[in-house]
């Protein structure tokens, strides 16, 4: 791996690491490499920042739970300094910039101790340069997963 990009052997490691449990074994026996080499370029990769292998939750299969998308205006010199803010916040699944109407897009979970509204109104002070924001309350999907925050 080079500059920290993956290269399509990496990615067909990483297809077939999908649900995070796949013996190496088994992912080396399907795309014609040995254990180890498996075994080593995912260490790299997890090394490197650019592969975690986490547990993803269904928001809806935890009862009071919930989420949601968040889109942020950002002062236009402030947007790494929010971005980083954000990214740290109680609730925060992930955070990006993004390109469009929004400079930051956030993926939030909330629930009866840790609500929307203590979110809005505790967490969010903390972030600087915070011009606007539009919330897209999740309403579910057969494939919708995160990773559990709260």
């Amino acid at each position: 791996m080079e500059n920290n990009k993956l290269d399509k052997i990496d990615l067909e490691i990483v297809q077939n690491l999908w649900n995070g449990r796949t013996p190496y074994k088994e992912v080396a026996d399907k795309i014609g490499l040995t254990t180890n080499t498996v075994r080593n370029r995912v260490n790299k990769m997890l090394e490197n920042d650019v592969l975690q292998i986490i547990s993803l939750v269904k928001p809806t299969a935890i009862e009071g739970n919930h989420s949601a998308f968040i889109g942020f205006k950002v002062s236009p010199l402030k947007v790494k300094t929010s971005l980083t803010q954000i990214s740290g916040l109680k609730g925060v699944v992930g955070a990006t910039m993004v390109s469009g109407r929004f400079d930051i897009i956030a993926v939030i979970m909330y629930n009866k101790e840790h609500s929307y509204e203590r979110f809005l109104g505790e967490e969010l002070q903390k972030v600087e340069g915070l011009i606007s924001m539009e919330t897209f309350f999740s309403v579910g999907g057969p494939t919708f997963q995160l990773r559990y925050v709260l």
